[in-house]
């Protein structure tokens, strides 16, 4: 799923520049892992009965290091996925 929104996201941006097309592709994979991570900030305010430093640094030490692992993975798979359709419009190109 992120692969398939990534494509049309990052296409707008091949001709302008190509930096800013591989910036935008993994922030819009990672984006899962920062919304992943605002929902914890939800759930700790709203539904847990958490309370103390060591719970909410525990908690929230932990939910940084998933919600990273989450941005990491989904940034890679946005990224990959927008690559390979560059390569391909490129390569579809004929110069003669």
């Amino acid at each position: 799923m992120c692969a398939i929104v990534n494509i049309p996201l990052g296409r707008g941006n091949i001709p302008k520049c190509y930096f800013a097309s591989i910036c935008r592709s993994v922030l819009c994979g990672g984006s899962t892992g920062i919304f992943i991570f605002f929902y914890c900030i939800y759930y700790y305010h709203a539904r847990s009965d958490m309370s103390g430093f060591m719970q909410t640094s525990f908690f929230f030490g932990y939910m940084t290091c998933v919600c990273y692992g989450f941005f990491l993975m989904l940034g890679t798979v946005g990224f990959r996925a927008s690559l390979l359709f560059v390569r391909h419009i490129y390569r579809s190109i004929k110069c003669e």
